[in-house]
């Protein structure tokens, strides 16, 4: 009984360590150039990473942001790639990773988003967090299951700063719509002034002339 138990725990040990070596192999490594990167609103700001698989099988990966990048960071733009076998890390793949980032700072406006003006009581906003590079499902044929993936295969540590622009207000719009009001009073003027028959605007004239000629002989 005592040789049973014994040859039990022996057979849970060696599966134990057979899962733990596969899950090891199978996980993507990821190589980083940068831990910290300075971008400003509004932008859209790329990062290159290197990817790599030790393993025998084809891995395909996505990514992930973790922490407060997510605050900071309103899309990520990657395209799931598969990780040829056996890449080595000094062959690693590069991976692309771009981030939109929106507008982080309040304005001083003076009607909805118009005529504003940023001062930056506080010139710097600080993000981190990490980039987790996850095992996606590899596409299966028809009537084969595909793998469940989804395992964390690798991070590499990130931090953004947002850096906040000042400017006063940007007074053009107000400009504009002088400019506008100016013609629209003009082209009012004109019409008004042109648009009578011939007979009725030489009529009058002819009514201002009288007018004159008589100003000018009551000064006599």
């Amino acid at each position: 009984m005592l040789k049973m138990k014994n040859i039990l725990k022996r057979g849970v040990i060696v599966l134990i360590v057979l899962f733990l070596s596969i899950n090891i192999v199978l996980a993507v490594g990821i190589k980083w150039f940068t831990e910290g990167e300075s971008v400003q609103e509004n932008s859209e700001k790329c990062i290159n990473y290197g990817a790599y698989n030790p393993s025998d099988k084809d891995i395909k990966v996505k990514v992930e942001i973790t922490g407060s990048l997510n605050e900071v960071i309103s899309g990520t733009s990657f395209e799931d790639k598969i990780i040829k076998a056996n890449t080595a890390s000094a062959n690693s793949e590069n991976i692309k990773v771009c981030f939109k980032i929106p507008k982080i700072y309040e304005e001083d406006c003076w009607i909805s988003n118009l005529i504003c003006k940023q001062e930056c009581s506080v010139p710097v906003k600080a993000y981190s967090g990490e980039l987790l590079m996850t095992e996606a499902p590899l596409s299966s044929k028809i009537g084969e299951t595909a793998g469940s993936g989804a395992t964390i295969a690798a991070s590499a540590p990130l931090a953004l700063t947002v850096n906040c622009k000042q400017h006063g207000r940007d007074l053009t719009i107000i400009y504009i719509l002088i400019i506008v009001l100016v013609v629209l009073f003009l082209i009012k003027h004109l019409y008004k002034k042109y648009s009578k028959p011939k007979i009725e605007r030489d009529t009058a004239k002819l009514e201002k002339l009288k007018q004159k000629i008589e100003r000018e002989k009551n000064k006599k």
